[in-house]
């Protein structure tokens, strides 16, 4: 009996759940010589955070900028030994020139445009196809159109345009989910995620056809491409001479927006493109953590 007892009391406690930064090492190694305020518009659990700020040898001021509370307040107790240091913000990053009114020019600069892992494992926010609930997907809860909002309401020419474009469908197979999402809805409202799902495998689409639509819904949901849009047009005003912002893109579409972005700046703005080639996880690394699979890192300098 004893040796049972104390089997289980030796037993390490679980750890929280926690998503793993992503190329980390390759952004610290492109930090910027001076490097006294710093901007994570993606805090999420603070895993970039902690990986730079326990390396370097002063430390700046962080201004950690997410939309998702719950997550933010997690993040914020796994960086807890600088809380002095970090100032959290709820708020898109989008709005980043509001903060560099009030807290001057950044020296760095950090988006991480991947979903938290987090969204993920609780099921019962909508965004995970392995999991029956209601079909919301928001980052934040606002009061904002959810995804159920969107199948229930978008017109045929919207929902095949956010498929095409988000998802890479062909107008073909976009128009062929569009018309069977529309026919279902007329019968009975689509509200969780099984019943998306159910429809999904009646059209004969796989799984990883049906991620797809449920990553389209997530994005057109929180307007994921609109804010990098306002950010990167805002980006130029906000960085201070030798400053960098490091950004970490998952999808085709939104690497396209910072490559253009990027190349405008460094034409037009006294920016510089600091890796030419992007930057993508070591094979080590995938290995670790295959969410890191399709990141892409771009890091420009203000000159």
């Amino acid at each position: 009996m004893w040796s049972a007892l104390h089997s289980e009391s030796a037993s390490p406690a679980p750890q929280p759940l926690r998503h793993i930064p992503v190329l980390a090492r390759e952004i610290f190694e492109h930090l910027p010589e001076t490097c006294e305020l710093i901007f994570d518009g993606t805090f999420g659990h603070g895993g970039h955070m902690e990986y730079f700020l326990s390396r370097m040898s002063s430390t700046p001021r962080v201004l950690a900028c997410d939309v998702d509370k719950k997550i933010m307040d997690k993040g914020l107790h796994f960086t807890a030994p600088w809380k002095d240091f970090i100032t959290p913000i709820l708020d898109s990053y989008a709005n980043i020139d509001l903060r560099a009114e009030k807290y001057g020019l950044f020296d760095f600069v950090l988006l991480d445009l991947g979903v938290n892992l987090e969204h993920f494992k609780d099921g019962e926010r909508g965004f995970s196809i392995k999991v029956d609930a209601p079909l919301d997907m928001r980052f934040r809860n606002d009061g904002s159109v959810s995804a159920k909002d969107i199948i229930a309401t978008y017109p045929k020419e919207k929902l095949e345009k956010i498929l095409t474009i988000y998802g890479d469908f062909s107008p073909k197979t976009a128009e062929y989910i569009t018309k069977a999402l529309i026919e279902t809805r007329k019968k009975q409202p689509i509200e969780t995620t099984f019943q998306l799902f159910d429809l999904l495998s009646r059209l004969h689409f796989n799984q990883k056809k049906i991620a797809v639509v449920f990553q389209v819904l997530r994005i057109e949901t929180n307007q994921e491409l609109l804010q990098l849009e306002i950010f990167l047009k805002k980006l130029g005003k906000v960085v201070s001479c030798g400053g960098r912002c490091s950004i970490i893109t998952y999808h085709s579409i939104e690497d396209r927006m910072v490559k253009t972005a990027f190349k405008s700046l460094a034409d037009d703005w006294g920016f510089r493109l600091v890796n030419k080639k992007v930057i993508m996880p070591q094979y080590s690394e995938i290995q670790r953590n295959k969410a890191a699979r399709s990141a892409k890192l771009r890091i420009i300098e203000r000159i």
